[in-house]
């Protein structure tokens, strides 16, 4: 499956954030969305989720994929805990698996917490375990390691290396080391 978008345009008011921007993803692939902050990354994921409509042009795939994204915040249920938050992206939910998928990231013992017990890097990595973990044809990660440090950023990624499967994966990041190591193509807007 081809993703893309054809002479994409966005603007908020006078400010234009995106125009006639062309872009072909095959599915499986990694990329990483550069530009400096407010160069339109954030933009374009919500345009490719669905969460923004586009003022010109046309989305490529993306209006019938499953979506599954990393905002840039961590978005879980603080009174639930990893376990739950990552269950409810499922459609079929096995606790066992997701319990053995969480442990590759976290500590067994805050697994049943709620999440708003655990520390910012530990919300951090539930967020990106629930996104990989769901049932999605296409990736969308917002800066996905913001807040992690050197070492658990790295065990990140290889996670989400290993849990890709055949979907395609945008990440946007400022760090061209992260795109290095996740194995991406760099794509400059």
């Amino acid at each position: 499956m081809i993703y893309g978008c054809e002479r994409l345009s966005k603007s908020y008011g006078a400010h234009r954030v995106l125009e006639n921007l062309t872009l072909s993803f095959p599915s499986g692939n990694r990329y990483c969305i550069m530009s400096p902050s407010g160069g339109g990354k954030t933009t374009l994921f919500r345009l490719f989720s669905g969460l923004e409509v586009p003022d010109g042009g046309r989305l490529i795939g993306f209006d019938t994929a499953r979506i599954s994204m990393v905002f840039q915040e961590d978005r879980l249920c603080d009174h639930l805990s990893p376990i739950t938050n990552t269950a409810l992206v499922q459609t079929r939910p096995n606790r066992g698996d997701i319990h053995a998928y969480l442990t590759e990231l976290l500590p067994e013992s805050c697994l049943y917490q709620p999440v708003s017990a655990l520390s910012g890097g530990m919300k951090r990595r539930v967020a990106i375990a629930r996104a990989l973990l769901a049932d999605s044809d296409v990736l969308l990660l917002d800066e996905p390691f913001t807040g992690l440090d050197e070492e658990s950023r790295s065990r990140t990624i290889d996670f989400v290396r290993s849990h890709q499967g055949g979907r395609l994966l945008l990440m946007a990041t400022h760090h061209p080391e992260e795109a290095e190591q996740l194995g991406a193509e760099i794509l400059h807007l």
